[in-house]
């Protein structure tokens, strides 16, 4: 009888040990494809990934506000509607500090969206002039 309990205790153990590797296999990754399109301007797209399945995506705008002679916030908010209405953004979210505005928005449909392909997002992102960080 020791013997089964002592085989059983480590058939238990073997398959815990398993489920917990399994859920490690499967753990999301996050790479960042970044653009720099004009001088004082970054732009992010943060891509989180389980394998090749893309499951959630989002996106940021950092403007210098020296170099881009941001002096104050109204001006800021004007520089964020001006880019949210020729981007066509969803959900964009300004933050102004003396040094930066940051735009916080979705990314747009036509870089990576949710559920697709990592590897496709990928490749879209790079034609597109980002590169990955």
């Amino acid at each position: 009888m020791k013997k089964y309990l002592g085989l059983l205790s480590v058939v238990v153990m073997v398959v815990l040990l398993g489920g917990c590797s399994q859920g490690a296999k499967t753990s999301a990754e996050t790479d960042t494809f970044m653009q720099s399109p004009t001088e004082g301007t970054e732009i992010s797209i943060i891509v989180e990934h389980e394998g090749d399945k893309v499951t959630d995506v989002s996106a940021k705008a950092v403007f210098d506000n020296e170099k881009l002679q941001i002096t104050d916030k109204a001006i800021a908010e004007q520089v964020a509607d001006a880019f949210e209405k020729a981007s066509n953004l969803e959900d964009a979210k300004m933050d102004y500090t003396k040094k930066e505005t940051v735009i916080t928005y979705k990314a747009p449909a036509n870089s990576v969206k949710s559920g697709s392909s990592y590897k496709d997002g990928e490749e879209q992102l790079t034609k597109m002039g980002f590169e990955k960080k």
